[in-house]
């Protein structure tokens, strides 16, 4: 080959190689676009309606039910005022209890059981709490919100037997109203140890009224001393109530001792008699 046509091929070559870069650099640019197009794309899109990683706005519910569980937990773990205190409402006191006395009673798993909503600001959540030596106890958390929105809890909770419906008047307790306040506060006295140490609703049929059932505990906790004085929920004198009445409980298995507070409605027919027990099954 003569020299002449050695420098055409290498510039040949240098040509084909030029050509070739200048391609490339463009394909790059272009793919550099589409991807640039499509993730601004993507981000202004309104997300696909029932998309699974679509994100879900936590409501009141939610707040509400995670302060009950939270709460259950502690409180069946360490019920002292100091681990309770970051739950409860300005004002509220929930007396000390004991904790248990082996790790077999602490809390292994809660979540709310049911709910009812007692006004527009209070509600009672039943957590079923299961715990690590196989049982399981449903406790009944009342939850009130301040102005701003915000849940707490504004006093003591109580242990029922299985989940259900609450329907306590959303006010302040106060002393049994008229002359019959006498007769209720006796029937509350025999009512809640029968409550407590009762195998069956039988067992408590001569308490309640006509129609009415409740599920006991079943000897599972022990009352410590008398029922406390029981108070009104509500104003007036009429043939229908709901009372309060706090108590102390003893958990037989692993010592631990718990200060609840009952909430009952109770009624007159030819004597007084127990309608219900909030958050039990009835």
């Amino acid at each position: 080959m003569s020299r002449e046509a050695g420098n055409k091929a290498r510039q040949a070559d240098s040509s084909a190689k030029a050509v070739l870069r200048a391609t490339g650099r463009t394909a790059i640019w272009i793919a550099v676009g589409v991807v640039f197009v499509r993730g601004v794309g993507a981000i202004l899109s309104p997300p696909v309606a029932g998309a699974p990683n679509a994100p879900v706005a936590a409501g009141a519910d939610q707040a509400s039910s995670a302060l009950a569980v939270r709460f259950a937990r502690t409180y069946l773990d360490d019920p002292s005022p100091r681990a309770l205190s970051p739950f409860l409402a300005v004002g509220a006191h929930v007396g000390s209890g004991r904790p248990p006395a082996f790790g077999g009673a602490e809390v292994a798993q809660a979540e709310v059981a049911s709910a009812q909503r007692l006004g527009d600001e209070e509600e009672v959540l039943t957590v079923a709490c299961e715990l690590r030596d196989a049982r399981t106890l449903y406790l009944a958390v009342p939850i009130s919100r301040s102005r701003a929105g915000e849940p707490a809890v504004p006093g003591a909770p109580w242990i029922v037997a299985a989940p259900s419906t609450a329907g306590a008047v959303p006010v302040r307790p106060r002393p049994l109203a008229g002359p019959e306040g006498a007769a209720i506060g006796a029937l509350v006295e025999k009512f809640i140890p029968a409550y407590l140490a009762a195998r069956s609703p039988r067992d408590l049929s001569y308490l309640l009224a006509p129609g009415a059932s409740v599920v006991p505990l079943g000897g599972s906790l022990e009352l410590l001393g008398a029922p406390g004085a029981a108070r009104q929920l509500g104003e007036g004198e009429g043939p229908r109530r709901a009372v309060l009445v706090a108590c102390r409980l003893r958990d037989p298995l692993s010592g631990a001792v718990y200060r609840v507070a009952y909430r009952l409605r109770v009624i007159r027919r030819n004597r007084w008699y127990v309608e219900g027990v909030e958050g039990a099954l009835s």
